[in-house]
């Protein structure tokens, strides 16, 4: 396995120290579900891709994260792997950011009306590509997520969408993945008030792990998501939705649509609530024959 500080050739000093520790921490974190489908296998790449989106304006700021690091290092070392999706959290999540190799960087600032699609198309060769979205407090923004995404190795693709105060956001994500073992991830943290909908759509004849979580953090925070599955003919996707939050009139509600009249096959898990949390959630699953 490539070592945690060779990934990029330049990055700022907190990221290189951030990946140690994560390798060095690694064994001392709970073992994810399954994890040897991908954790043996982690390692960096070097970034063959374009088509991140990239502009610099009023309303938003986007570059590629593996150039965001140097420009935004502040911002990005109090956010990457620490709100949506936490590093600590397990092994497998530990080893992906040890070997993270490319992504997109967005920030809209507080108090914007980004009335066009902030939209990324990226196309090539990774293992471990993961996107930064932060949207500040009373924005409203449109975001959607085109990624095809190819590796030889198990791949493990990762969104973290970070929200805030009374903010308002519609995400899609669309993604082409294709790699021997795949885990996908669309893990939102959201303050109080704001208002999230998420739109995820996945066609893959593979073998997919897919993780989609949020905590709500604050009163009268809501979130609206849909997860539409689509196996093919072969493939096997594995949905794992979690909500949390400890605000009050806080609410969540996933809508699941799944088509597998080719004889793939997919595994809903509960749409479930963390322990101790005041979140409300719902569920609704709905089968497709045609």
């Amino acid at each position: 396995m490539s070592t945690a500080n060779v990934v990029w050739a330049a990055e700022p000093g907190w990221l290189t120290k951030k990946r140690q520790l994560a390798q060095a921490l690694e064994k001392q974190f709970p073992p994810f579900p399954d994890q040897d489908q991908w954790l043996p296998w982690q390692v960096g790449s070097q970034n063959n891709s374009n088509g991140w989106l990239k502009g610099r304006c009023a309303d938003y700021i986007a570059e590629p994260l593996q150039q965001a690091v140097q420009d935004y290092s502040d911002f990005l070392q109090e956010n990457l792997m620490e709100k949506g999706i936490k590093w600590q959290d397990n092994q497998l999540f530990a080893a992906h950011l040890a070997q993270l190799d490319g992504g997109q960087f967005i920030y809209v600032p507080d108090n914007r009306q980004v009335s066009t699609v902030l939209r990324f198309t990226p196309r090539g060769t990774m293992t471990n590509p993961h996107n930064v979205i932060i949207v500040g407090a009373n924005s409203r923004a449109t975001i959607e997520e085109k990624m095809l995404i190819k590796s030889a190795q198990p791949l493990f693709a990762a969104t973290e969408l970070l929200v805030g105060a009374n903010a308002q956001v519609s995400f899609r994500q669309d993604n082409q993945l294709r790699a021997p073992q795949l885990f996908q991830g669309l893990n939102i943290y959201q303050a109080q008030g704001a208002h999230v909908t998420t739109d995820l759509n996945l066609f893959n004849e593979g073998k997919v792990a897919i993780s989609y979580s949020n905590f709500l953090d604050g009163d009268d925070s809501q979130w609206d998501a849909r997860a539409t599955l689509k196996p093919g003919h072969f493939g096997s996707l594995h949905l794992i939705p979690k909500v949390s939050g400890t605000g009050q009139q806080s609410r969540a509600q996933l809508v699941t649509r799944v088509a597998k009249q080719f004889g793939g096959r997919v595994k809903v898990e509960p749409f479930a609530v963390a322990s101790g949390s005041t979140v409300t959630a719902s569920e609704q699953t709905i089968s497709a024959t045609k």
